[in-house]
């Protein structure tokens, strides 16, 4: 720990993880990222700002946002699938998820490749990583912002662009770590990969709160199968 960033250091004690001594993690890869605190229902845009300023592109959310909203992809700042959103816009009304497969066409608009990948395996994301990628993961948030499974009715996105490798224990990943950021801290977590894998993998409908809620447009079948499950971007 001695030669890791401040940041990572704190992320890491503030992490229920520091509690095992009988853990050793090496600092495999880190890209310091600008942290960015989203306004109202933006953390797909705010998580997407802040890849984007990694790669030098040096956006604002307002301007992604506009983007989006020229596109037809949101109204309020939500992320949508380009048909439905269509539909959406023509009653006035919007969705509540953000789907992970508007951010490739979204990036376009800037000049910035953006990939959708499916997570069938733990390591998918690690290799992502080790390419030189940072990753943009939907997962259900919990009162601490980290994974938990609620099938989808806490969605949230996060960005991850870090990776800390727990060395004695098997070579399962299963105490791996990520470091993250995302649109409600302005601190760098230390989130459990298989943790957030798992969450990811369980993204399945909509909290049925949202289904009766008038202001929002849904998928016809309320469904995150398709559209979040075992799925992340990578630019």
């Amino acid at each position: 720990m001695e030669t890791w960033p401040e940041e990572v250091v704190r992320a890491f004690n503030r992490s229920k993880f520091n509690r095992d001594e009988t853990k050793k993690y090496e600092l495999v890869l880190y890209k310091p990222i600008e942290p960015i605190l989203q306004e109202g229902p933006q953390c797909g845009i705010v998580a997407l700002a802040m890849a984007m300023n990694n790669h030098s592109c040096n956006v604002k959310v307002q301007s992604i946002f506009e983007k989006a909203k020229e596109l037809l992809y949101t109204i309020q700042g939500e992320l949508f699938d380009g048909k439905e959103v269509l539909e959406s816009y023509a009653n006035y009304s919007y969705r509540f998820t953000c789907l992970a497969r508007v951010i490739p066409h979204l990036c376009e608009q800037f000049n910035l490749t953006a990939t959708v990948h499916q997570w069938a395996k733990v390591t998918d994301l690690v290799d992502c990583l080790q390419s030189g990628c940072i990753c943009l993961v939907p997962y259900d948030s919990d009162a601490n912002h980290e994974p938990c499974l609620k099938k989808g009715h806490r969605a949230h996105w996060l960005l991850v662009h870090g990776y800390l490798k727990e060395l004695t224990s098997s070579p399962s990943n299963e105490y791996d770590l990520v470091l993250v950021q995302h649109g409600k801290s302005k601190f760098l977590g230390a989130f459990s990969m298989l943790d957030l894998f798992q969450s990811n993998g369980q993204l399945v409908d909509i909290d049925p709160k949202r289904r009766i809620d008038s202001e929002y447009c849904l998928p016809k079948d309320a469904s995150l199968k398709e559209t979040l499950c075992n799925l992340f971007v990578a630019i």
